[in-house]
């Protein structure tokens, strides 16, 4: 079996190191240098692939994706058609992902933003009201692998939290569920902060804007390190001036990086990461990529099976 690597982070060679360290027995060769006969290529590992990537790759059966969200492949312009597309289902980044959400939190209940701008000020602000954990609410749009693992560590500071989903899913003791359009709208009212977690689909871009910010509570927070695509940038600025949002984190934007002239980074209201809140570990990833590997030589199992119709 041959299988052809793409990864433009991978500057040292690490990633394609432990693949074929993992999978000594297949020919893996690495793009664009070690391409050879097209033809013979059956699998493909990559990361945001170049449009011409695919061209001639006409025995392509499955693409592995190093990262957990599949919208930027899916919406790759030579995408073959019959290929099974596999993304990553957490390989490590859940731990990560929930360090850097249970720290916007933190932000928000302990009001942060407020004791920074007093400090800045010179004001000794001890009239700021901290409300405990126990009583500051957080929804989460989401109710995958990543956004569960985001729940549980929540729970386990002391926070009530919540799960958006479009179907029903099963979630663990503690968390409660909502589900479809009237979940969102009964969800959204009693929302502190609000975290977006959701892939990318035709459905959910576009999701954080004017309408859904004017059914949280007055001065709940905004915490968004799915994908830049969800939010509406004008839609957030105009709910900070008028207060129905009190600040936000960002991780992920619609242009990144994001250009040094965009409003965002003078803002003090929002603080601007640079799409760092969850990295794909190495060994976690090369472990997963490797066993779906395995599995489809002999016709096992696979995971982070990727439906086209809905775009995760």
């Amino acid at each position: 079996m041959t299988l052809l690597f793409q990864c433009e982070g991978d500057t040292d060679g690490s990633m394609l190191q432990a693949l074929r360290a993992a999978l000594p027995e297949q020919q893996i060769r690495r793009w664009p240098d070690e391409v050879g006969r097209r033809d013979e290529i059956e699998q493909a590992v990559v990361w945001m692939p170049p449009e011409d990537f695919f061209d001639g790759l006409t025995h392509l059966t499955h693409i592995h994706l190093l990262a957990a969200g599949a919208d930027q492949l899916l919406s790759h312009p030579g995408l073959p058609p019959s290929a099974s597309l596999l993304r990553l289902e957490d390989a490590g980044m859940g731990d990560r992902m929930a360090e850097y959400v249970l720290y916007g939190v933190l932000h928000a209940q302990r009001r942060f933003g407020d004791l920074a701008e007093a400090s800045r000020a010179r004001r000794w602000a001890r009239d700021i009201a901290v409300p405990p954990a126990t009583e500051h609410r957080v929804g989460i749009l989401g109710a995958g692998v990543l956004a569960t693992l985001v729940a549980r560590r929540l729970v386990a500071n002391g926070y009530p939290v919540a799960c958006w989903s479009r179907s029903e899913k099963s979630l663990p003791d503690g968390i409660r569920g909502y589900v479809g359009k009237q979940g969102l709208v009964s969800m959204l009212p009693h929302i502190d902060t609000l975290v977006c977690l959701l892939p990318l689909t035709e459905a959910t871009h576009g999701i954080l804007s004017a309408e859904l910010f004017a059914k949280l509570r007055p001065g709940a927070y905004l915490i968004n390190c799915a994908r830049g695509g969800h939010l509406c940038e004008t839609d957030l600025t105009a709910a900070l001036d008028a207060g129905q949002l009190t600040g936000a984190l960002l991780d992920v934007f619609q242009r990144e990086p994001l250009p040094q002239a965009h409003p965002f980074w003078q803002d003090p209201r929002i603080t601007v990461t640079p799409h760092l809140a969850a990295p794909s570990p190495v060994a976690g990833s090369i472990e997963q990529v490797a066993a779906n590997v395995r599995a489809i030589a002999c016709g096992g199992e696979l995971s982070g099976i990727v439906d086209r119709s809905r775009g995760y």
